[in-house]
């Protein structure tokens, strides 16, 4: 069956493929509880643990999993930013949610074409812990960033699984390997140190992370940001494993990776849905992406946009106020400072509080 469901999935066009029938995850129980208490985790992640220790929660007649990934980012170099914001690789072209999702479908219909059976499709959406099926089924091994890692692709892999009722006969791995070694590279280049060294990560400091919640950022994270509007791509950027993939010839246009701050400050909904929607990161929406870039034209220093930004005083987002009051001081302190003090009566008492934080760390 193995066998027949690869031919299957190689025709339409899926090359990454492994199967597992390892159903129950209480053996990470014990990782997974120690995280939370650390206050690793993110709030992306489900916080019932125990919904995440068996694939049954999700399809409860359930026996086995086919895994696939979608390799992408091909001959990926980041692009010249200069006074723009940048998305990551993984928001490039069309959601892989939806690719993804359309492709394990195709599948699902193929295989019943030959073997009748029932399925639930996962793509990044179930509370399951997605690397770890992908990696029992033998997609690749975790790297020290906790990304998976494909022997012939890198980590610069799209993930997805069919949950099944079929009983298939798998060479599970559920056991990892180190194939990291002594390699630190990504540990030393993540912006603000969220990759602990022997190996795990600290969600609440990674860039990424930081560009999706809608958490308050902490001052002493925001410069690290830099310029991104959504995702961070360093740790794979500097991975010996992905660098076959850099090295790739392509024809593809990365610079649309690239985002006009300005056109973005005085976009729409509408707007941002009609220009951004069909992308993975447009679903945290347009006033997460306009706090990211308030942060990104402080630290890129577009005086230039002072005007622009001390617009967003007058937003009805409190959020965004925040993140301007910062901005404009990082552009210019002295004036900035004038601005906020003649406002500061008009604010409420959050508002109030964070220009005063702003004034006494000297910004």
């Amino acid at each position: 069956m193995k066998q027949k469901i690869t031919e299957i999935a190689n025709l339409t066009g899926i090359e990454i493929i492994g199967f597992t029938n390892v159903l129950d995850y209480t053996y990470l129980y014990e990782f997974l509880d120690n995280r939370t208490q650390r206050g690793h985790n993110s709030e992306f992640e489900e916080p019932d643990i125990n919904k995440r220790l068996d694939a049954r929660n999700v399809f409860q007649k359930c026996k086995s999993i086919i895994a696939i990934g979608v390799p992408y980012a091909e001959g990926f170099k980041k692009p010249d930013a200069n006074d723009k914001g940048l998305l990551s690789v993984s928001s490039y072209g069309e959601d892989y949610h939806k690719k993804l999702g359309a492709l394990l479908k195709k599948l699902a219909e193929e295989i019943k074409k030959d073997i009748n059976f029932e399925y639930e499709i996962c793509v990044d959406t179930s509370p399951l812990i997605d690397r770890e099926i992908c990696k029992n089924a033998g997609l690749g091994s975790y790297g020290k960033n906790t990304l998976l890692i494909n022997d012939k692709f890198g980590s610069f892999i799209n993930l997805g699984y069919l949950l099944t009722d079929l009983e298939i006969e798998c060479d599970n791995r559920t056991n990892n390997i180190n194939i990291c070694g002594d390699c630190n590279i990504c540990v030393k280049s993540c912006p603000n140190g969220a990759i602990l060294r022997k190996g795990g990560i600290n969600a609440k400091r990674c860039i990424s992370y930081l560009t999706q919640t809608k958490n308050y950022i902490s001052l002493e994270y925001r410069k690290n940001m830099r310029n991104q509007i959504y995702g961070c791509d360093v740790c794979q950027i500097v991975c010996p494993k992905n660098k076959i993939n850099s090295q790739k010839e392509t024809n593809q246009d990365y610079s649309s990776l690239l985002i006009d701050m300005e056109e973005l400050m005085q976009m729409s909904n509408k707007e941002f849905a009609s220009k951004y929607g069909y992308l993975a990161g447009s679903w945290r929406g347009k006033t997460v992406w306009k706090r990211n870039a308030l942060i990104a034209i402080g630290n890129l220093g577009l005086e230039s946009m002072f005007k622009t930004v001390e617009n967003e005083l007058n937003s009805p987002s409190d959020m965004i106020k925040i993140y301007a009051a910062w901005c404009l001081m990082k552009l210019n302190k002295e004036k900035a400072s004038e601005i906020l003090h003649n406002s500061m009566k008009y604010e409420n008492d959050t508002i109030r509080s964070e220009y005063m934080k702003l004034a006494e760390a000297g910004l």
